[in-house]
């Protein structure tokens, strides 16, 4: 088969085909019968399950829906505000600190910077999680380099 025999072939596909059968009849029986008005009979097991079945759904949507607020409730109201549980690091960190050890100071300058750019971040979020662990991570940072000091001499 050589290409001037696919090129006719792919033309003449290009042609409108009649469908096998006719849709259009059954689609307009199936709308009679559901336009029929149909005789009220009794639900059948099948349906009554199928009925149980969309119910034990829906309740176990809600069930999950109530556990996942009252989880999250339950962490809202568990979590500290940054204001009311000041911690012992973030007081010494507060004060300004220079250690006499070069490589130290260039440490605590970078910290330093870090902790007033979270701080300023926490003044426009001051609910966030996030920011408050980074705080207290730098504060803790700053600690240990405070303490690498005292042990340096």
């Amino acid at each position: 088969m050589n290409e001037f025999e696919w090129l006719r072939q792919t033309r003449e596909l290009n042609q409108p085909v009649a469908p096998r059968n006719d849709l259009w009849a059954r689609i307009d029986a199936a709308i009679d019968e559901t336009a029929a008005p149909a005789e009220v009979t009794a639900p059948t097991p099948i349906k009554r399950a199928r009925h149980r079945q969309v119910w034990a759904w829906a309740a176990s949507f809600a069930a999950v829906a109530v556990l996942a607020g009252g989880v999250v409730w339950r962490m809202h109201a568990v979590s500290p505000s940054p204001q009311s549980a000041p911690t012992k690091i973030a007081d010494v960190t507060n004060a300004p600190w220079k250690p006499s050890d070069p490589r130290l100071a260039g440490a605590a300058l970078e910290l330093g910077a870090a902790r007033m750019e979270l701080q300023q971040a926490m003044q426009q979020a001051p609910d966030s999680p996030a920011l408050q662990r980074l705080l207290e991570r730098t504060d803790a940072q700053q600690a240990h380099l405070r303490e690498l000091e005292k042990q340096a001499g």
